[in-house]
C-alpha cells in the first residue's frame, strides 16, 4: 500500500529524477514520510524560491526534468519569481505544492484554514506552459481535488512538459489527499495527452517550400536559440555544409560551438551585427528572437528569414518570416537542409571574433570585463558548470565566455531575475557537478541563507563574488540617464567572517590572480567564496549601451 505522495515520487523516479528540492511544511510532510532509497531524495533549501531556482539550475545543466516541492499558500507563492524565470527560459520543471485540506474547505470560499487561498494554481497560470490540443488550449497549472485526479495529472504533465518547446508546470494537491493510501492502478496518459504527442510527431516538413525559399541564396546565416540545444552537432554539420555563420541567443550559447563559423560574440557587438547584415537569409532554430537578444528588434535582420520551431507563435510576434516550418523535430529539418547544394566560403568568422575580442580587451570600457572572462576561460574546466546572476560580472561571463559545449552556462535573462545564481547552483552541485557562481554583492544577498544549504550538503560550489558596493548596473543606468545616484549603494557584511561562519573557504583575489585562484578551486570539491572588488564597466549586451556608436 502506497500513499498518493509515494506514488508521485515513484512516478518521478521512473522519469529519472534522482533529487528534488524543497522545504517541508505541515501540509506537505507526506512527501518526506514517503522517502526511501528507491525514490528521489529531497534536498532541503532555506527559502521556497530557492527550491525552484535549484530545480531550474539542474534542468538547464542537464536538459532533463527537474522537480521542486513546496507547501501551501505562502510557501507556493514564495516560488513565483523563480517559477517565472524557469517558465520564460523554457526549463523542463515541475513544481508540486500541497494545498489546504479538501475536507475542511467551504464551497463559498476561504474560511481561515492555515495557509488557505482560493484557486492556488491561478497564480501560476500566466507563466505555466501551454499546449494546444485540437484547437483548445491547456494550461499546465492545476489544483487537483482527488487522489486519482492528482496522480493522473502528474502522469500527463510529465509527458506534456517533455515535449518541445519545454516549459514549467504547477500541480497543487490537498494535504489530506497526499496522505491517502492509493491501492488503484496508476493510470496511463490520458487521451488528450496521447493525442497531443501524436499531433506533434505527425507534423510534416514541406521540403519543396524550403528549397524554393533558399533557391539562389548564397550567404546564409544560422540563429540558434535555447530550443536548439539538443541539435548542436547537427547545427555544426549544417554550418559547415552551408558555410553559414552561427549566431546564438543567450540560451543557445554553445550550440554549434565546434564549427569554425561559430561566433563567440553577442549580436550586440558591431562586428557580429555586420556579419548578420551581410547574410541574405537567416535560418532560425528554436528561438523566440526576444527583445534582450535583438536590442528590442533593432538589429539588421537579413532580407529573408525562415523559422524552424515547435511553437513559433511568440517568434512571429517579434519578426516577420518568409517561411515558418513548425516542427518538434529540428534535427530532421537540418538533415534535409544538408541535402541542399553546399554554399561557398564567404567570410572568416574565426578571425573576425579574434580581432573583435582583442579590440574589446584593449578598450578602456572592456578591459576589466574581458580580464574576468579570460580568467574563467583559463581556469574553469569545460565539463564543470557556470551559473551567472543579473550582475555586471554575470553579464560579462554569461555572454562573452567562449562556450565549448551546450549547457555550460546558465544565464537568467529569460525573465531577468536578480538573485538567481546562488540558489540555482544548488541543483547541478547537488547532482555532483562542480559549479561556479558568478554574482554581485546585491544578488547574493537575496539568498544568503542558501550558504547553509551549500555547507550542510557539502556542495562543490565556488562563488565568484564581485563586490562593487551595491547595484552596479543600476548605478550605471542612473549615470547614463543623468539621474541622481539613489538606492543603489549597499551596506555589505564582512564577507570573510560570513564565509567562516558557514565553514566555507574564503579567498580574496584580484583580476590578475583570479585564473590561478579559480584553477585551484576547480580542483577541489569543497564550498568556497572568491571575492573580487572594484567597479567593472558593463558590456555592450546591456541595454544602456545599445545606442552607443
Amino acid at each position: 500500500m502506497r500513499t498518493v505522495a509515494a506514488v508521485i515520487l515513484d512516478l518521478l523516479a521512473k522519469k529519472g529524477v534522482a533529487k528534488a528540492f524543497g522545504i517541508p511544511g505541515v501540509h506537505n510532510l507526506g512527501f518526506w514520510n514517503a522517502l526511501s532509497k528507491d525514490r528521489p531524495e529531497i534536498i532541503s533549501v532555506r527559502h521556497e524560491q530557492s527550491c525552484v531556482y535549484a530545480a531550474d539550475g539542474l534542468a538547464r545543466a542537464t536538459g532533463k526534468l527537474a522537480v521542486a516541492i513546496t507547501t501551501t499558500g505562502p510557501g507556493a507563492a514564495n516560488t513565483l519569481g523563480a517559477f517565472g524565470e524557469a517558465a520564460t527560459s523554457g526549463s523542463q520543471l515541475l513544481l508540486i505544492s500541497s494545498e489546504s485540506p479538501i475536507k475542511n474547505r467551504s464551497k463559498e470560499g476561504t474560511r481561515g484554514i492555515l495557509h488557505e487561498m482560493n484557486d492556488q494554481s491561478a497564480i501560476f497560470t500566466p507563466l505555466a506552459k501551454r499546449v494546444s490540443i485540437g484547437g483548445k488550449e491547456l494550461v499546465l497549472a492545476k489544483s487537483t481535488t482527488t487522489a486519482i485526479d492528482a496522480i493522473s495529472t502528474v502522469v500527463d504533465f510529465l509527458e506534456f512538459l517533455a515535449q518541445a518547446p519545454t516549459g514549467a508546470g504547477y500541480i497543487g494537491i490537498p494535504s489530506d489527499i497526499l496522505n491517502q493510501n492509493f491501492a488503484e492502478q496508476v493510470p496511463a496518459p490520458s487521451k488528450n495527452c496521447v493525442d497531443f504527442i501524436n499531433q506533434e510527431k505527425n507534423l510534416e516538413i514541406d521540403q519543396e517550400l524550403i528549397k524554393k525559399a533558399l533557391d539562389g541564396v548564397n550567404k546564409i546565416g544560422i540563429w540558434a536559440g535555447g530550443g536548439a540545444q539538443g541539435i548542436s552537432e547537427e547545427i555544426t554539420k549544417l554550418s559547415e555544409h552551408l558555410n553559414a555563420p552561427i549566431f546564438t541567443s543567450f540560451a543557445g550559447r554553445g550550440v554549434g560551438s565546434l564549427s569554425k563559423n561559430y561566433l563567440t560574440l553577442p549580436i550586440h557587438e558591431v562586428e557580429a551585427e555586420q556579419v548578420l547584415s551581410q547574410c541574405e537569409a537567416l535560418l532560425v532554430f528554436g528561438s523566440q528572437l526576444d527583445g534582450m537578444n535583438t536590442k528590442n528588434w533593432r538589429i539588421n535582420f537579413p532580407q529573408k528569414t525562415i523559422i524552424f520551431d515547435a511553437n513559433p507563435s511568440i517568434t512571429l510576434r517579434n519578426i516577420k518570416a518568409d517561411l515558418v516550418v513548425r516542427t518538434a523535430d529540428l534535427a530532421k529539418a537540418t538533415q534535409y537542409l544538408n541535402t541542399l547544394p553546399p554554399r561557398e566560403h564567404w567570410i572568416d568568422v574565426s578571425q573576425i571574433c579574434i580581432d573583435a575580442r582583442q579590440r574589446i580587451t584593449n578598450s578602456e570600457k572592456g578591459g576589466d570585463g574581458m580580464a574576468l572572462v579570460a580568467a574563467i576561460e583559463k581556469s574553469w574546466p569545460i565539463e564543470n558548470y557556470i551559473v551567472c546572476d543579473m550582475a555586471i560580472s554575470g553579464y560579462w561571463a554569461g555572454v562573452y565566455l567562449q562556450t565549448k559545449r551546450v549547457r555550460q552556462i546558465a544565464y537568467p535573462v529569460g525573465w531577468g531575475t536578480l538573485g538567481f545564481a546562488l540558489p540555482a547552483s544548488l541543483g547541478p552541485a547537488a547532482n555532483g557537478i562542480s559549479t561556479l557562481v558568478v554574482c554581485g554583492d546585491g544578488g547574493i544577498a537575496f539568498g544568503l541563507g542558501e550558504l547553509a544549504t551549500v555547507a550542510q550538503e557539502k556542495l562543490p560550489v565556488t562563488i565568484l563574488l564581485h563586490d562593487d558596493g551595491g547595484y552596479g548596473m543600476l548605478r550605471f543606468d542612473q549615470k547614463v540617464m543623468s539621474h541622481p545616484e539613489r538606492g543603489v549603494n549597499l551596506f555589505n557584511p564582512n564577507w570573510q567572517l560570513l564565509a567562516e561562519s558557514f565553514q566555507i573557504d574564503f579567498i580574496k583575489s584580484d583580476l590578475e590572480s583570479l585564473a590561478e585562484v579559480l584553477r585551484k578551486r576547480a580542483a577541489t570539491k569543497t564550498p568556497g567564496i572568491v571575492l573580487i572588488e572594484g567597479e567593472i564597466y558593463p558590456p555592450k549586451s546591456t541595454s544602456p549601451r545599445w545606442n552607443e556608436s
